[in-house]
Formats: C-alpha cells, structure tokens, sequence
C-alpha cells in the first residue's frame, strides 16, 4: 500500500508509533523526570498531529519529530522558569544535538544489549526485567526472589555489569567503539 493511498492521520499514527521510544529517549535524555518526560511526549504528539500536514514525506520522520520535541521541551522549561533548572539553555542545545548524533550508535547498543540478554540465565533475565522493564519496587522484589535487599542490589550490579561487558566486547568485535 503506497503512502499516497493511507489517510494522512493513518500515516501518522503508523509513524508515531514506529520511532515512539526512539522519540521518548530523545525526550528523557534533556529532562530530568521521566513523568515530565512522557507529558512532553504527549504534547510532542499532538503537535506533530497539528502540523503533520506540513510533513514532506519523503524526508526522514524522526529528525522532524526531533525538532517538535525540542520546542515542547523548551515550552516545559519556561513553564518551570520558577523552579530551579538543572542546566542552562546552551547546554541543553548541545545535549540535544549530541543526543541526535548519536542515535544510530545508541540503536545498535540497544540492538547488542538485547542480545547480551537472551544470554542471561531465566532468573537472571526475571530479576533484570522486573527491576527495569516492569520497574517493580525494591521490596516488591526482594519477596517475589527471595533475596536480602543487599543480595538483590549486589546481584543487580553484577548483571549490570556482566550486560555493561558484553555490550562492550561485542562492540570491539565488530569494531565499533
């Protein structure tokens, strides 16, 4: 089905929804809170919805996208002007667009951790799913494993240290870092 033959709201429903995390990521990486992060996600959507007849179709989505987020995240900044900022608006622009930059580096590291994952025993591959893909609380987990909370935290550091080695070996041996 040719993109001239898919409703223009279709089309973009189909976008946001292929580079959502990828957008989200963008997001989090110039806001300190995650929350925040997913209001400005929201907001980001609805004004790429308010404009996304002005997207050229044949010209990447994601950069486009980007530029949306960005001034949805400014929007946010001076809607908390009275609170304390972490960081100045020229760092933030340089957060941005290192951020950009390293996109398809960050979208291999993700595609390599998936891998470094599937090599996980079952429990280990529970115990790092629970804590960070379904984000349970620390005495949540402790009852569900069976653990101390010490033994629960240094079993966590160690798989995010064995994930942080592998993810590494495998990008020095596909020459990559």
């Amino acid at each position: 089905m040719s993109s001239e033959s898919v409703p223009r709201t279709e089309q973009l429903v189909l976008l946001l929804t292929q580079h959502q995390e990828p957008l989200f990521r963008y997001i989090f990486s110039l806001v300190a809170c995650e929350a925040d992060a997913r209001d400005i996600l929201q907001e980001t959507s609805l004004a790429l919805y308010r404009k996304f007849d002005a997207y050229d179709a044949s010209r990447p989505f994601l950069p486009w996208a980007y530029r949306f987020a960005y001034l949805q995240v400014q929007k946010h900044r001076e809607k908390a002007a009275r609170s304390p900022l972490l960081f100045g608006e020229d760092v933030m622009d340089l957060l941005a667009h290192d951020r950009e930059r390293m996109e398809p580096e960050l979208d291999q590291r993700l595609q390599l951790l998936d891998g470094c994952l599937a090599k996980l025993t079952p429990q280990d591959k529970e115990l790092v799913t629970s804590r960070y893909a379904m984000r349970q609380g620390a005495e949540e987990m402790m009852q569900r494993f069976a653990m101390s909370r010490r033994t629960l935290f240094r079993n966590l550091e160690l798989l995010r240290q064995r994930l942080h080695e592998c993810v590494t070996r495998q990008l020095q041996s596909e020459g990559l870092s």
